[in-house]
């Protein structure tokens, strides 16, 4: 079966390009695009696409309020965000998108995003070379636990959550590979 997938950006031009991009790819379909947030809803109400592919480098805020506002309405569509400034993977992961993808990459990652995206994996962008994957994100457990260490808690307390050795091994890998 096709993904269904609707692209997003204020550029025409833009779109067209990302439109060609996808149009010889196996197993999915462009089933639409916008160049406005404000026409979207009626438009994923109607076609319910599998992943939307937004640019953000139209209002990011506006942009993120939206994406948030849609995941909770339609949760199984994953959302895929095109952006060369990595700080924003946190408040973009935080909205509910399921990749961050730097434009420079893409022509040569995109269609795999979509169909990794469709599958659940996770990708951040870490920087211009490096992606961070995950097919399964933290669990809130596993956050509350990091944002204890973050803030210099004791280990009586994190403990007192019932620590998973799996957050600690991520943590104390991710301090080690940095």
């Amino acid at each position: 079966m096709a993904i269904r997938t609707l692209l997003i950006d204020s550029d025409p031009i833009y779109l067209l390009g990302l439109k060609k991009l996808l149009e010889n790819e196996s197993n999915i379909t462009v089933i639409g695009s916008c160049s406005c947030i404000d026409s979207l809803d009626t438009f994923i109400h109607i076609h319910v696409p599998d992943v939307i592919v937004i640019n953000v480098h139209m209002h990011i805020i506006k942009a993120l309020g939206w994406i948030k506002n849609a995941k909770e309405i339609y949760p199984t569509i994953n959302v895929i965000m095109l952006c060369n400034y990595p700080p924003l993977a946190l408040s973009a992961h935080e909205a509910g998108v399921s990749v961050v993808l730097s434009k420079e990459k893409v022509s040569t990652h995109l269609a795999h995003m979509i169909r990794y995206s469709n599958e659940g994996e996770k990708y951040f962008l870490v920087d211009s070379e490096t992606m961070y994957s995950t097919k399964h994100g933290l669990t809130n457990i596993e956050i509350n636990i990091l944002q204890m260490l973050a803030d210099d808690q004791t280990s009586v307390q994190i403990e007192s959550v019932k620590t998973l050795w799996r957050t600690f091994f991520r943590f104390t890998t991710g301090v080690v590979n940095h």
